[in-house]
C-alpha cells in the first residue's frame, strides 16, 4: 500500500477557553514546499505549530504525517521543531545539544553536519559554549540548526527571522531551499511579509483560532501585504 506522503490537519481543535487556541483546522500539506502560517498575535499560530509538533495533544481531531499521528513517539525523528525555550539545555555546550539530538533522536546519525551547520550559522566559535551564556540571536539560530538537523519530512519554524542577523537570514533561506529540494514539507511563521513572499509557495491566514484564507503563491505578483490588510484591518 503506498504511504499518503503529505500532513494532513483533520478538523483539529485546542481550546484554552472558549476564545483561545485553535478550532476546526482543516488542511492537506504535501511534502516538498514550504507553507505559512500568518496571522496577528493571538490568532493561534504557535498553538497551531505545538499541536502539528505533536508537543501539545489535539482535543478534537487528528493531525498525520504521512499516515502517523505527530504525537507519537515512532513519528518523533520524521519532525524538526524550533523550540523558543532552551533552559532544559542551559548547562550543555552547543555542540553538546547538537550531540544529543543526534543520539537522542537520530541514534547516532548525522552527527557530521554538526560542524558545517555551526560554521554556516556562525556558531563555530561558540561550540564549547554554554548555552546560557549565548545571546538570543545565537540561540535563536541554534534553535534553527536543531530543527533542521538531519533534513526531517517535517520542518516547523515558528518566528525563525527574530533576532536573526542578516547573514543569518540568508543561510536560513539557502538551506530551507534546500530542505524543500530534498522532500520535506516547512511550515513557517512569521511576521516579516516581505520575508514569507519570497521563500513561501503557501500562506494560509488564521482568525480567531481558525482558516481565514489559504492561497497560494504562484508568481510575484501577490500582494501578501494587501490581503493581510484586507482580512485583519479594522
Amino acid at each position: 500500500m503506498k504511504t499518503d506522503r503529505r500532513l494532513t490537519i483533520d478538523n483539529a481543535t485546542m481550546l484554552y477557553d472558549k476564545k483561545h487556541g485553535i478550532k476546526l483546522i482543516t488542511a492537506s500539506i504535501k511534502l516538498g514546499e514550504i507553507t505559512a502560517i500568518i496571522g496577528p498575535n493571538g490568532a493561534g499560530k504557535t498553538t497551531l505549530m505545538k499541536a502539528i509538533a505533536g508537543l501539545a495533544p489535539v482535543s478534537g481531531g487528528k493531525i498525520l504525517l504521512s499516515g502517523l499521528s505527530t504525537s507519537s513517539r515512532m513519528c518523533k525523528p520524521q519532525i524538526g521543531y524550533m523550540q523558543d525555550n532552551l533552559n532544559f539545555f542551559g548547562k550543555m555546550t552547543v555542540y553538546e545539544v547538537l550531540d544529543f539530538i543526534c543520539q537522542i533522536k537520530y541514534r547516532g546519525k548525522y552527527r557530521e553536519e554538526i560542524e558545517p551547520y555551526l560554521k554556516r550559522y556562525e556558531l563555530y566559535e561558540q561550540r564549547n559554549s554554554f548555552i546560557g551564556t549565548l545571546s538570543l540571536g545565537m540561540k535563536r539560530k541554534l534553535s534553527i540548526i536543531m530543527a533542521l538537523i538531519g533534513t526531517p519530512a517535517l520542518i516547523l519554524l515558528d518566528e525563525p527571522t527574530n533576532g536573526i542577523d542578516t547573514y543569518g537570514i540568508l543561510q536560513l533561506k539557502n538551506d530551507l531551499s534546500r530542505c524543500v529540494h530534498e522532500g520535506s514539507a516547512v511550515i513557517v511563521t512569521s511576521h516579516v511579509l516581505d520575508f514569507l513572499e519570497k521563500i513561501c509557495a503557501r500562506c494560509i491566514f488564521l482568525k480567531d483560532g481558525g482558516i481565514a484564507r489559504d492561497i497560494r503563491i504562484t508568481d510575484n505578483t501577490t500582494d501578501l501585504d494587501h490581503i493581510y490588510q484586507e482580512i485583519y484591518g479594522k
